[in-house]
């Protein structure tokens, strides 16, 4: 799905430039994705009913963000995705696979070259974008070469799952509603994020633990829906380290669940007693992911966070009937690391002359749509240097 909005989650573009340029930068963003097929209707499709909703909603202290949206589907991505390479290639350009970059070689404070596990380049400017699965790696280049890095917290929760008749009213107008709600307990920001109807569960493999995220295709619907539900996290002092904490609650789920995501119901969240599987089968949802282990979140994700989705979802039942059934599944546990950001100047370019960085793993983006303007930035700043 694509979000055309400057400023959403880990995303804000108004950090290097202004509201203005920031809007238009998106606008640019969108016709070059247009070029390459990558259009749909847009969301919302009733704006005057989309403001209904979020007027409803703040009666119930919900605040709804409205934003522009279009949903491409995953199983269309592979030809969009060789449509951007098939033009990148007939301008002679090659593109390495499967080559480890090892370091960016660095003289006198400016970039003289990469390194990769095949071979030494020479160039004068490099942008590192490696991905949100990349952080790690971007933010140890960035360690080693004396860069500046700045926490940005995490956000952990669950992957919930309703059948489509629950959200189908809602999705119809605003593909991928997203609610902001303060929970009562510890006023701590809990927020919808990445709705999929019709969408599938789908678990999402790091290194050493499992998470969960969600999906649609175009062409081939599931009876649910889901949505993360996530409550976010920044640690202050005496430790800072948000994506180690992020990881350790990864590693214990993992653990608890036997290297696979955890199910649990609503209801017997609530009553404090792990799912199995005959109690899921009770309900007339049927998860659309089945490499999971029946179990307990409260098990494994920390207190407050248990309370705040358990609050949250009590609460969003007020503006969306019947996502906090018994019979609601939850998968965890869901994780966005939000990436250390690189610091940068306005076009993106490190203290290091002719290192630039984009997209979710420096940190300086967080959703397609901002990852790819975020790439336009430090490439207009080369090209301009002639």
């Amino acid at each position: 799905k694509l979000n055309y909005i400057h400023k959403l989650g880990k995303t804000d573009l108004t950090q290097f430039m202004p509201q203005h340029s920031a809007e238009d930068l998106i606008d640019e963003t969108e016709k070059i994705f247009n070029r390459f097929g990558m259009d749909g209707p847009v969301y919302p499709t009733d704006m005057a009913e989309a403001r209904n909703i979020r007027k409803q909603a703040k009666r119930y202290g919900i605040d709804l963000m409205i934003i522009k949206q279009k949903h491409l589907g995953s199983d269309c991505l592979p030809n969009h995705i060789g449509g951007l390479a098939k033009e990148i290639k007939s301008k002679g350009i090659v593109i390495h696979t499967s080559e480890e970059v090892k370091d960016v070689v660095v003289k006198k404070g400016a970039v003289t070259g990469v390194l990769t596990d095949r071979k030494r380049y020479k160039t004068h400017n490099v942008i590192l974008a490696p991905g949100r699965v990349g952080a790690e790696w971007v933010g140890s280049l960035a360690l080693k070469h004396g860069l500046g890095l700045a926490q940005r917290g995490i956000e952990v929760g669950i992957r919930v799952e309703v059948h489509n008749d629950i959200m189908q009213d809602l999705c119809d107008i605003i593909y991928d509603p997203t609610f902001f709600i303060q929970t009562g307990k510890y006023d701590d920001e809990t927020r919808t994020f990445c709705t999929n109807a019709g969408g599938y569960v789908a678990q999402e493999t790091y290194a050493d633990f499992v998470c969960v995220n969600g999906h649609a295709y175009l062409n081939q619907k599931s009876n649910n829906t889901n949505f993360a539900f996530l409550s976010k996290v920044v640690l202050t002092e005496p430790v800072t380290d948000n994506q180690a904490y992020g990881e350790a609650i990864g590693s214990l789920a993992s653990l608890i669940g036997g290297g696979r995501p955890i199910l649990q119901r609503f209801g017997d969240l609530k009553r404090g007693r792990r799912s199995t599987w005959n109690r899921v089968r009770k309900g007339y949802i049927e998860p659309t992911l089945n490499n999971v282990v029946c179990g307990d979140i409260a098990m494994a994700l920390p207190e407050r966070i248990l309370t705040n989705i358990i609050e949250g979802l009590d609460k969003l039942n007020f503006v969306v009937p019947g996502v906090s059934n018994d019979e609601t599944l939850l998968y965890a546990p869901e994780i966005k690391f939000f990436a250390t950001q690189v610091e940068t100047d306005n076009q993106l370019e490190t203290k290091i002359k002719g290192m630039y960085v984009a997209g979710d793993g420096p940190g300086v983006a967080g959703n397609i749509v901002s990852a790819s303007a975020t790439g336009l930035i430090p490439a207009k700043a080369i090209l301009a240097k002639g």
